[in-house]
């Protein structure tokens, strides 16, 4: 098998976020997401709540990059991922976190950045069973953003947004999160390629088994660039990758 990375995934969590309030003490939750060495690792950490969401986190994205490249995407039971930290970056560093999702018996290199409150994960495929304790690849690109950054083009309201997309886009479209990303995202890889934002789509085609992962279009063609996007409370958080021909 190539070591070329193929595909990628990443997930977001605004910490501050009330929905998160009070998972540590919900141990119905914390079995059902987490396996029992996860939960030995977030009572021994000295923040424990950002533990678990970057646990979370890491599991999130590893499944959005493994759904691409199982021919049948797994069940999403989060405990059947579990999430093993091979290296803890140093103080003043973004990133926070690095290890590998192992799910049956494949395991997805995986690395967190935490900044303003906010979790960023990323995984991405390589050689899938076994394990890669190296930093994420160069060409991995990933970022995040404020969904209400004041006069940024992504802060519109949700029917302004809507008016950026093409029909064909709104129709995988659900909230005003999933518009903004959507915005933030093609700037980004428009800026990264050097290319007019309006020749860029991203779609969401069905599958079926439902909808499919985004898929970026680079004048109505598939466009050799993987993507990931995601939104959660104020934050919204993309990656992508230009792949190879190995």
């Amino acid at each position: 098998m190539s070591s070329v990375v193929s595909w990628i995934g990443n997930d977001v969590v605004d910490l501050e976020n009330s929905n998160l309030h009070g998972k540590l003490e919900n141990h119905r939750f914390l079995k059902r997401v987490f396996t029992k060495s996860e939960q030995a690792v977030v009572a021994r950490a000295g923040e424990s709540d950002i533990e678990l969401w970057c646990l979370w986190a890491c599991k999130e994205a590893a499944f959005k990059a493994l759904s691409k490249v199982l021919r049948t995407p797994p069940a999403f039971i989060h405990s059947a991922f579990e999430v093993s930290w091979t290296r803890m970056i140093q103080e003043g560093s973004p990133s926070i976190r690095a290890g590998n999702v192992v799910y049956e018996e494949l395991s997805v290199p995986v690395s967190v950045d935490l900044s303003e409150g906010v979790l960023h994960a990323f995984a991405w495929t390589g050689h899938l069973n076994e394990p890669i304790k190296g930093a994420p690849p160069a060409e991995l690109y990933h970022d995040l953003a404020r969904l209400d950054e004041p006069g940024a083009p992504w802060s519109a309201s949700y029917p302004e947004l809507l008016e950026e997309l093409t029909a064909e886009e709104r129709a995988g479209v659900h909230s005003r999160e999933s518009a903004a990303v959507r915005i933030r995202l093609k700037a980004s890889i428009a800026n990264t390629i050097n290319v007019a934002q309006d020749h860029l789509q991203v779609l969401r085609p069905r599958s079926p088994t439902g909808r499919s992962h985004p898929l970026l279009l680079l004048d109505g063609k598939p466009s050799g660039i993987d993507i990931s996007i995601s939104h959660h409370g104020c934050w919204i958080g993309w990656a992508f990758l230009v792949m190879g021909n190995d």
